[in-house]
């Protein structure tokens, strides 16, 4: 997997497309739990003052251009806009992509939650006066998303709206282009009016993904800060302690000479040079067999002074005579 990281990509992506058929299963026959549950959040809207399924709807109702408009943006603006964008961050900007990536897994992870133990029905499938746009405009659609693989009941969190929210974050990190920077910016906001303009969520279901989303982001800063406050402690002991982090990280195949300061590893040693290369000290034993006096041993007879006469026998002695030298 390592050689080919796009296939554990998708490998952890199936997974979780699976994972979201099991909870699928789990939720399929609380039909009646899930009406009931939807109707407890309009009463939630109610009371909060924000209840605008109705009045954002009457935006495009009179008008089959602007339903086409939302119905498109609810289709093509989800999963083409995801994948189309996970793709180029994994390819171009890589650590942006693990950014969108964990965000996606972890409000799915807490998504599948809500699923499993608070279903949710949208608005169409309910008795609120709202028109289905997608089924009426785009029928289509729901062929190439059945019911049967498409869970009815997970109208909470929006995660149209929350994961759409998350690639613009991306999207506008990773590029400082203009026009991608304000696609990031008004694709999400485009994502959450679509939503409940098509009657598939209700305005809390939009704010809880969005939470979800902020929340993820938070979390997934915090692990990354957390990662660099741990590197920089290690480098920190490295620097005051060299040979600790020296054998920590020294590969046993290729040993090093015991003055390991600079490198950490077994490219470098003291000086900066490779250990597995030769030098003058490892040549050291074979001076004798080319006839030049050998270097003296630490911790032998050989006093300092003793050691700086040891010259070849060839080369005169410096004079010392302070007395100038005959012509």
């Amino acid at each position: 997997m390592r050689r080919h990281p796009g296939r554990l990509q998708l490998a952890i992506f199936a997974a979780a497309y699976l994972t979201y058929f099991g909870v699928r299963a789990i939720t399929e026959g609380h039909a009646d739990r899930a009406l009931d549950n939807a109707m407890s959040i309009l009463d939630v809207e109610r009371w909060l003052g924000i209840a605008w399924e109705g009045a954002i709807q009457s935006v495009v109702a009179g008008s089959q251009l602007l339903q086409t408009v939302v119905n498109s943006i609810y289709i093509y603006g989800h999963w083409p806009v995801i994948v189309g964008a996970g793709v180029l961050l994994f390819r171009y900007r890589r650590e942006h992509y693990y950014s969108l990536r964990n965000v996606c897994l972890l409000t799915g992870a807490l998504g599948l939650l809500i699923f499993a133990f608070f279903p949710v029905a949208p608005p169409r499938l309910t008795d609120l006066p709202l028109l289905d746009t997608v089924t009426q405009g785009a029928s289509g659609y729901r062929q190439i998303l059945p019911p049967t693989l498409v869970n009815q009941y997970a109208a909470m969190p929006s995660f149209h709206a929350g994961w759409n929210l998350a690639v613009g974050v991306v999207v506008f990190r990773a590029t400082r282009h203009w026009a991608l920077r304000a696609f990031a910016i008004l694709m999400p906001a485009a994502m959450a009016f679509s939503v409940i303009a098509t009657a598939n969520h209700f305005v809390i279901d939009v704010i809880i993904g969005v939470a979800l989303v902020v929340v993820a982001f938070t979390l997934e800063r915090a692990s990354v800060a957390s990662r660099g406050s741990h590197v920089a402690i290690r480098d920190a002991v490295g620097r005051r302690n060299p040979h600790a982090t020296c054998m920590a990280t020294t590969d046993t195949a290729a040993p090093l000479r015991p003055n390991c300061v600079t490198g950490c590893g077994p490219e470098r040693d003291k000086y900066g040079g490779d250990p597995r290369r030769p030098t003058v000290l490892d040549a050291a034993p074979d001076r004798e067999h080319a006839g030049m006096p050998a270097l003296p041993q630490i911790g032998s007879s050989t006093t300092s002074s003793e050691a700086l006469q040891i010259v070849p026998a060839d080369i005169p002695p410096r004079r010392t005579d302070p007395s100038p030298a005959p012509h």
